[in-house]
């Protein structure tokens, strides 16, 4: 990961490219059970409902580790 940026819920993760792209990141989290959506090649954009629980943000913090 190179950086993550955050407007309100809404978080852009950017992917080191030499690990992945933004949609590869996005499929293998897409089989844990996290929704993301690829953009700009090696980003991917989170977006939680607002009736996200804190153990739901941890549970999808250790998703994202996983994957990368």
């Amino acid at each position: 990961m190179t950086e993550v940026r955050a407007r309100g819920l809404w978080a852009g993760v950017d992917i080191d490219p030499a690990l992945m792209t933004g949609r590869e990141a996005a499929k293998r989290l897409m089989a844990r059970g996290v929704l993301a959506k690829d953009t700009h090649g090696s980003t991917i954009r989170l977006a939680p409902p607002l009736v996200i629980t804190e153990d739901e943000v941890h549970w999808v913090a250790d998703q994202l580790a996983a994957v990368l």
